[in-house]
């Protein structure tokens, strides 16, 4: 088979998978279209290796592209998703009798150090809060928007995916489709009910310039607002408030986690609430209270108790 051949071949293969992914998986676009761009860019070192095509490649193949990864700087994390989405190709392809044995069996994915997620303060919030001007509807919109962030955890795509009719005033919650279009109910509180009463009544309302939508936070020309909008909204409002963290629209997310599991959440709950699939991903936020289980122990373990009662 000629290189052309090859390259039509896994091309295709990638489509089916992607198909596979998108219809039978139910993942995200998102979550998808990274499974494709990784594959492509793996497509691509197999064809400029010219050993054949994907169906061709053994570990040492996998294990040279992850090299050559590395040799570019990109973070363990980076390689883990790049591996991870190889892996997953390879297992369609075995299911589906294309190959007999997968090259990615027992490889062994890079180690990643996990950071601690930067978060603001409970001042910090109310900070930004403060700014948007809620006399105007783009001000009152922005100010719903930073709240329901903050309040019920959402992501930016939860966020600007969400319809009218997803709002539940008289129970209190929204409903929300994630990852994976997964459905979960989020409960909210009496500051965000208010705001969100009052968008939807008048400031929903001036936005649409008489256009029908089924979005709820829409641009100043009646349009869905966008990821980039509201990433550019958040950004100017920190500015504004003179907070110096790099403040994106992810920062309140890690800022709800933190502030729940510091006024003692339980774990499980804040991993249905944040819509983990895995709660080993919300177990990243409880190193950040470990200055109070500090204390916690001091104070009531009866060890340290016995030592401050003998001094």
């Amino acid at each position: 088979m000629d290189t052309h051949s090859r390259e039509v071949e896994d091309t295709l293969w990638i489509t089916r998978f992607i198909d596979f992914l998108y219809l039978e998986r139910n993942l995200s676009m998102n979550t998808v279209s990274s499974y494709k761009s990784d594959l492509k860019l793996f497509s691509a070192f197999v064809q400029s290796e010219n050993s054949g095509g994907l169906k061709e490649v053994d570990q040492q193949t996998i294990f040279r592209y992850l090299i050559f990864c590395q040799k570019t700087r990109l973070q363990a994390k980076t390689l883990s998703r790049y591996l991870s989405s190889i892996r997953a190709f390879y297992r369609f392809l075995l299911d589906e009798g294309v190959i007999e044995e997968a090259p990615t069996i027992n490889l062994a994915s890079p180690r990643i150090s996990r950071n601690p997620p930067e978060y603001l303060t409970l001042e910090e919030v109310d900070l930004l809060l403060s700014v948007p001007e809620q006399s105007t509807p783009i001000g009152l919109r922005d100010r719903t928007i930073i709240e329901l962030l903050y309040s019920c955890g959402l992501r930016v795509t939860e966020l600007v995916m969400l319809h009218k009719e997803n709002v539940h005033f008289d129970e209190g919650f929204i409903l929300v489709y994630g990852k994976g279009r997964k459905e979960r109910i989020l409960p909210f509180g009496k500051r965000a009910h208010d705001l969100l009463k009052r968008y939807a009544q008048w400031g929903r309302d001036q936005l649409l310039r008489g256009k029908i939508r089924d979005e709820l936070f829409l641009s100043r020309l009646g349009e869905p607002l966008s990821r980039k909008g509201v990433w550019k909204m958040i950004k100017g409002y920190a500015r504004q408030s003179g907070i110096e963290k790099n403040i994106k629209p992810h920062i309140l997310r890690h800022s709800f986690a933190t502030h729940l599991i510091q006024n003692g959440a339980d774990l499980r709950a804040v991993q249905e609430l944040l819509g983990h699939a895995d709660i080993s991903t919300t177990q990243i936020y409880t190193h950040l209270d470990r200055g109070t289980l500090i204390d916690i122990h001091k104070k009531h373990h009866p060890l340290n108790r016995l030592s401050r009662d003998k001094g």
